[in-house]
């Protein structure tokens, strides 16, 4: 019996133009800022929307986090009728094979066949992309088939009827998944399986208590679309659903607005490296040739938080214990001293640090493996890009009972903003000689505090 079920996920983008050119920091002077009020235009940044939905608050796994559309695989995602429906449009099994990558790491869920699997008439590279595809139909609506025209983008199918029409053929979906395939032979169209790139794969920590013992090893794609499709909302697991900017979600992320998943915002992080969409697209058609392993995240309590560590950091196992022993599935391990102390022990870091569940922050600074790019941290990357005060700069510098206190205020952003230099070093008892070790944030925090 597995230790976890698997699932694929889909990080969905549609193009939608920005509003106007960012403003860049080369052009605006610190000095001018008086409204710390504001909020981040990222439609100015960004010239696409990421899909994100909001489990629902009765969800037995990450009730109410944002998370990407995805779930479980079925025993129909692996049917032999797929294999005939793309026969019957001119591929034939050599053809999807392409989408097999050899000699290349591979997460669990993505390896040969074993016993276990002898029945899967599918391979599991696409297997696993109809999983992402129909699963993001169940929660959305939004279908996505192959059109030649498109290249390099997926394209959402226009069904031509209202909500509640849609509504209809989707629930025919969701109670049964053997219909997908009938969905798709109605309309005479094909799942759009090779322009859903393969991105990472993310594996539930043996020891994740708050969120009960269910375990998913999960593998995220990638898609992209020209334009915003109709959406609609699944009301039984999904509660709300929001096309948002990368840097939208985690500054509401950030100031507390909503709840997003860890994947979730180092993924996000990742994706604030890319403000157009053409460069997204490329890199992860590229990026999908390496492929990948699985990011199983191994939690340290320490004493003023929790460390996640990921692949590649000095502090992560190797190997890591997939499964989890008894003692483990007890209690999370303990590491003696604070989050500082925990980032100074380690010369290679991949990791999400949490003073609290908001707070949290990748800090990573190992070469990214499998042709990826390392997550970028959100309120540097505002810092850049808008140039005033953000609601909690790096809260790693504080005491608890300081960013207590920070969070008690009404108006986090407008008393952050009311302190000198001076008065920082004061109240905060901040150690600025760690924040000199990166000249680029300190330079940004001193122009904005003089």
């Amino acid at each position: 019996m597995k230790a976890w079920r698997e699932a694929a996920s889909l990080i969905l983008a549609a193009h939608k133009p920005r509003l106007s050119p960012p403003i860049s920091h080369k052009s605006s002077t610190s000095a001018t800022i008086t409204d710390t009020d504001s909020i981040p235009e990222w439609n100015t940044v960004f010239d696409y929307q990421v899909l994100m939905l909001k489990r629902s608050s009765k969800s037995k796994f990450i009730p109410n986090a944002y998370v990407f559309p995805g779930g479980v695989s079925s025993s129909k995602d692996f049917s032999k009728g797929w294999l005939d429906l793309f026969s019957g449009h001119g591929f034939k099994s050599a053809d999807l094979e392409a989408l097999v990558l050899e000699n290349k790491d591979r997460p669990f869920l993505l390896q040969k066949k074993t016993e276990e699997t002898v029945d899967e008439f599918v391979s599991r590279d696409i297997a696993f992309r109809l999983n992402a595809i129909r699963e993001t139909f169940e929660e959305t609506g939004i279908l996505l088939h192959h059109d030649p025209q498109n290249k390099g983008m997926s394209s959402a199918h226009n069904f031509g009827c209202d909500n509640q029409e849609l509504e209809i053929i989707r629930k025919k979906v969701h109670a049964d998944p053997s219909e997908m395939l009938t969905l798709y032979k109605d309309l005479d169209l094909l799942p759009d399986i090779w322009n859903l790139s393969e991105w990472s794969d993310w594996l539930t920590p043996v020891d994740l208590h708050e969120q009960g013992t269910r375990r998913f090893d999960t593998i995220f794609y990638f898609a992209c679309l020209p334009e915003l499709p109709q959406t609609i909302l699944e009301k039984q697991e999904i509660s709300a659903v929001a096309w948002t900017e990368p840097g939208t979600i985690l500054n509401q992320f950030y100031r507390r607005e909503l709840w997003l998943a860890p994947p979730q915002v180092y993924e996000l992080c990742r994706l604030l490296n890319f403000e157009h969409l053409h460069q997204l697209r490329n890199f992860a058609a590229d990026r999908q040739k390496e492929g990948c392993v699985n990011w199983l995240p191994v939690r340290l309590q320490c004493d003023d938080g929790l460390v996640s560590l990921l692949p590649g950091d000095s502090l992560y196992p190797d190997p890591p214990d997939y499964i989890g022993s008894s003692a483990e599935k007890k209690s999370l391990q303990v590491y003696k001293g604070d989050i500082k102390q925990c980032l100074q022990e380690s010369e290679h870091l991949n990791r999400l640090t949490f003073k609290d569940t908001y707070h949290c922050i990748p800090k990573v600074n190992i070469s990214p493996a499998h042709g990826h790019v390392n997550p970028l941290q959100y309120h540097p990357f505002q810092m850049m890009k808008f140039m005033f005060p953000v609601e909690s700069y790096d809260c790693q510098h504080c005491d608890e009972e300081q960013i207590k206190f920070c969070y008690s205020q009404q108006n986090k952003m407008v008393w952050n903003g009311k302190f000198n230099e001076q008065d920082l070093k004061k109240e905060r008892n901040q150690d600025w000689s760690q924040m000199g070790k990166n000249p680029f944030i300190y330079s940004l925090t001193m122009n904005y505090l003089d």
